[in-house]
């Protein structure tokens, strides 16, 4: 029972911080309480739920949800999810249990040995970043704002127009002057 509350408390933190929990939940069930494969990657999908909700009701307040991608992407998420079950369910359990520890190698490796990049000499800011950076932007004041704005080497034409989207349109003025 112990593992139980030990699995669900360090998903639910890794599900808050949009990782994933069941990259945490999936191993731990398989492992820690020998569930197989099915059975694992089932309570990952419950679990999913009220996890999701709550980091969604988080993300979305500190505007970190972009509804014009996300639309798209949950409605096509959808048919993958029905496609995606299906397969899940007709394979065998040994089978999906290395398919799915096949992909968190790939995953690992993928994070292994990505290059990370420069916000020198034009390179573009990665979305990581641009993220931390769009929450220090909300929160700043105007004069925070206008700096980040104009001295923040690395953003794309989206990122700065994202970041025009939570500037204090009736003080634009103040930002049009520090362009000049």
């Amino acid at each position: 029972m112990i593992w139980v509350v030990i699995i669900g408390f360090i998903s639910g933190i890794i599900s808050g911080m949009g990782i994933g929990g069941g990259t945490i939940l999936i191993p731990a069930l398989l492992f820690l309480l020998h569930l197989d494969q099915h059975q694992a990657q089932g309570v990952n999908l419950i679990y999913f739920i009220p996890t999701a909700i709550v980091a969604l009701i988080s993300h979305t307040k500190d505007k970190n949800v972009l509804w014009k991608t996300t639309k798209p992407l949950a409605l096509l998420g959808l048919a993958g999810a029905a496609a995606g079950s299906f397969l899940a369910v007709s394979l065998d359990a040994d089978l999906l249990k290395k398919v799915f520890g096949g992909f968190l190698f790939l995953m690992g490796l993928s994070e292994v040995f990505k290059k990370k990049t420069t916000k020198k000499g034009g390179e573009s800011m990665n979305q990581d970043d641009f993220s931390k950076l769009k929450l220090k932007f909300i929160q700043a004041d105007l004069n925070e704002k206008i700096a980040i704005y104009t001295q923040t080497p690395g953003l794309t034409t989206p990122q700065y127009k994202e970041l025009l989207h939570h500037y204090p349109y009736d003080q634009i003025s103040k930002l049009e002057m520090a362009l000049r």
